[in-house]
């Protein structure tokens, strides 16, 4: 019974009616209590102090259930020792340490700053008791240059009902987790992007502070578990939605985004120069903008060779290799565990799509499609990507470049091998509502045969150049010339065609 009723805490901040569906509370509504036991007791180490009671006099009412806190000193010290080995990875890796949460220097215990009303000196406080499984709750602004909107804090453990005397092996990702929580309000909180709404940015803190567990503990199998799971909302699930949705608590699940920055450029300074900027952003006091910091941070590290529109078009070929599309030695290092990504049908154009946020959609071919047309009035925002998988895994990709709102490609597949299309979307940083696209392999001709997008003389050339048979044509550049459809092509459609291009 005892187990039971911890699942479904467990189950129960994971979907959860805690003030925020993630585990950064609200910096603007700091009324979270720190837990006040009934017989107190503290372990306290070189940055932490960890409080917690051995006695079962007090508990908690959480989502219905009364949930006793007692915990004993065995699993404290483990929290408490985990907390000190991730802070010194992070601190390894340039992050900012946490702010003190009070002045020790103040001596007047009636002082509502005295230390007393923060768990008794200035280490950085760790309660157990149930309200999450893990959770951290910014408290008072630290306006400290050169991150002047941070927030002190103190975080919150789950006490696992008293049952481990040590750290289970599959809970130690919420240390690092936590941790990660309280070092990111240091350079700003949630409540900095758009006013009066305090998780506007809180898909980011729970995106990173996720990839961040494997960092600390690269033996964590947290976001490896959610990734492999194709019946719930993943950027693998659903390659649709955009980098920055907290539906179904996809957030958690979106540090696939931040697991192919790293290892796609080869740089894990990129997360930290992310919240580097989210930091000097939230000291102007102005909207903070995420994308903004992910462009910054992408081009500093690839000395301006890459900017966020191709991100969005890697990340989009990255994601499609998985599963059982994944070949070994490409793209995410574990892609093999991870759910296959979906693909849509182009049958069932018209297709939505979430523009300048990452969202995408992918199309598998049937080896004899040579031929595609992509309409959309947004053209301009699209970015279309054709990849070819040869017989060995060999995989070609190229860039489809649309110049109209409806452009023609004769798709290079000359070995009938398995090939795909997958459209995503560029980064403007501009406002940008959802954009509708269409495809379609049932093309029209109309004497577009060198297939560039453009009717022009370079077509005619071509056209004469097959009739004098000077090049072998291929099945599209026959379609596209045979203008009358009589099966032959000959000067009578070079007549149509000169008059299609005079207008």
């Amino acid at each position: 019974m005892k187990k039971l009723v911890y699942l479904i805490l467990f189950h129960s901040i994971l979907g959860s009616s805690i003030p925020l569906l993630q585990c950064v509370l609200d910096a603007q509504h700091r009324d979270f209590p720190r837990f006040q036991y009934t017989y107190p007791e503290q372990i306290e180490s070189e940055h932490f102090i960890i409080h917690f009671t051995t006695s079962d006099a007090d508990s908690q009412l959480i989502n219905g259930n009364l949930l006793n806190v007692q915990c004993n000193a065995g699993y404290a010290q483990s929290i408490i020792d985990l907390a000190e080995y991730a802070l010194d990875i992070y601190m390894v890796d340039g992050w900012e340490m946490m702010p003190p949460d009070c002045d020790e220097s103040i001596e007047d215990a009636t002082s509502p700053n005295h230390c007393n009303n923060f768990g008794g000196n200035a280490l950085y406080d760790i309660y157990l008791a149930n309200d999450a499984a893990g959770l951290v709750a910014p408290e008072r602004p630290y306006p400290v240059e050169p991150y002047i909107g941070g927030f002190t804090s103190f975080m919150v453990v789950s006490t696992l009902l008293n049952e481990f005397n040590t750290i289970p092996y599959w809970n130690i990702h919420v240390v690092a987790h936590e941790l990660h929580h309280a070092i990111q309000v240091r350079y700003g909180t949630g409540t900095s992007g758009q006013p009066g709404n305090y998780v506007y940015n809180g898909w980011l803190f729970e995106q990173t502070a996720t990839y961040m567990e494997n960092v600390v503990f690269p033996e964590s199998i947290h976001l490896q578990t959610m990734l492999g799971n194709c019946d719930i909302t993943t950027p693998l699930s659903y390659p649709e939605i955009s980098i920055d949705s907290s539906v179904d608590i996809y957030q958690y699940r979106s540090a696939l985004w931040q697991k192919f920055l790293v290892e796609a450029y080869g740089d894990s300074t990129i997360n930290r120069l992310i919240w580097e900027d989210f930091g000097f952003q939230t000291a102007t006091e102005n909207h903070v903008d995420v994308f903004i910091s992910y462009n910054s941070a992408l081009q500093e590290i690839t000395d301006e060779l890459t900017n966020l529109s191709d991100a969005y078009k890697n990340y989009a070929e990255w994601r499609f290799f998985t599963g059982n599309r994944s070949i070994p030695s490409v793209h995410f290092m574990q892609s093999n565990v991870y759910c296959t990504a979906q693909i849509d049908t182009i049958e069932n154009s018209p297709f939505e799509l979430s523009t300048q946020k990452g969202a995408s959609r992918f199309f598998e071919l049937s080896p004899d499609q040579n031929v595609i047309s992509i309409q959309s009035n947004a053209f301009n925002q699209l970015q279309i990507l054709h990849l070819v998988v040869g017989e060995n895994d060999e995989i070609t990709n190229t860039s489809l470049l649309l110049n109209d709102v409806e452009s023609i490609f004769e798709l290079v597949n000359p070995n009938l091998e398995n090939h795909a299309i997958l459209v995503t979307s560029i980064y403007t940083n501009e406002e940008s509502e959802n954009i509708e696209f269409s495809l379609s392999t049932n093309v029209t001709f109309t004497g577009d045969i060198n297939a560039d997008n453009q009717v022009d003389v370079l077509d005619i050339v071509m056209q004469i150049n097959i009739i004098l048979h000077e090049i072998a044509p291929t099945e599209y550049q026959e379609n596209a010339s045979d203008l009358n459809g009589d099966g032959m092509i000959n000067v009578l459609d070079v007549v149509m065609l000169v008059n299609i291009i005079i207008g």
